[in-house]
């Protein structure tokens, strides 16, 4: 069976800061799920890495491997790849816009605030959950 692939979400990912240094140049979606011989893993095990902790560095992924790396760099990434995997949903109740990311829910503001608020607190929540994982 072959690996998901998706794009769209390799774009994204490569948006975000790394995870080790939070820099923002030279980002790569780092993937670091289970793989076979030369054969990638799935796109949903990506973590944002810029290239020296990717690839380059004397302590990148590639060079120590996915548990060493994990160790050095006080990363837990199974909790990465979940939290950026995790689709908020934001739903309206009693007027109100609730969110909910991973098993956490939110308020967001009233209807009246609109969507677009709504929308941006969701997204400000869910950056803040990934810099306090990463």
């Amino acid at each position: 069976m072959k690996p998901t692939r998706h794009p769209g979400y390799l774009r994204w990912i490569r948006t975000l800061p790394c995870s080790v240094c939070r820099t923002t140049r030279a980002v790569e979606a780092a993937h670091t799920g289970p793989h076979g011989l030369s054969q990638k893993s799935s796109d949903w095990s990506a973590i944002p890495l810029c290239a020296r902790h990717h690839r380059t560095g004397d302590d990148s992924y590639h060079k120590l491997g996915p548990r060493k790396f994990s160790e050095v760099h006080h990363l837990n990434i199974p909790a990465i790849v979940a939290s950026l995997i995790a689709k908020p949903c934001i739903r309206v109740e009693s007027g109100a816009f609730v969110g909910r990311l991973g098993d956490h829910e939110y308020a967001l503001g009233s209807t009246e605030a609109g969507l677009v608020r709504a929308i941006r607190r969701i997204s400000a929540l869910r950056k803040e959950i990934q810099a306090e994982v990463a």
